[in-house]
């Protein structure tokens, strides 16, 4: 008797161990918080780049109306589908390009991005997605986001100015 139990605790003692060293080879996944926004790269392809375009990424307020229809009404766009709209900063002409939920997960791994304002069911007004995403060219089908871009300060103040008006419509 005395030798089973030593048996079934030398067993016990390597399925802890042996699980114990499992559990210690996963790596944990880290979330990012999205905060105010985030500029992503590799985003939507445009006629003539070979890189993507960088995404201007913020999660989403779900008491709202949806964001399409407050870009829709806002700049008179006849649809929603393929989404975008132009608009005048500074005398200059720019193309914004807004991303589908299916685009953003085409683009990119929403898993890895953590969404801080949960609604329940109840309380979503809008949209169900978690995040939008925004591009911007303009007329050459130049990047504004792209650090280079002699523009990306004016389109950046535009875009968090937008989402700004979104959140406080």
């Amino acid at each position: 008797m005395e030798q089973k139990i030593k048996t079934l605790f030398v067993k016990g003692f390597f399925v802890f161990f042996a699980g114990s060293l499992l559990l210690s080879c996963v790596t944990p996944r880290h979330t990012v918080e999205v905060g105010d926004y985030l500029i992503l790269e590799d985003g939507k392809q445009v006629l003539g780049k070979e890189k993507g375009l960088k995404c201007f990424f913020f999660e989403n307020n779900q008491r709202k109306q949806p964001f399409q229809q407050f870009v829709t009404y806002k700049y008179g766009i006849g649809g929603t589908e393929d989404l975008f709209w132009y608009v005048k900063l500074d005398g200059k002409r720019y193309k914004c390009l807004m991303y589908s939920n299916d685009e953003l997960m085409k683009y990119y791994d929403l898993s890895q991005f953590m969404v801080s304002n949960v609604e329940t069911e109840v309380n979503r007004v809008g949209s169900t997605a978690n995040f939008l995403g925004i591009s911007v060219v303009d007329d050459f089908n130049e990047d504004c986001l792209s650090p280079e871009s002699l523009f990306q300060n004016a389109v950046l103040k535009y875009l968090k100015d937008l989402k700004f008006e979104y959140n406080n419509y």
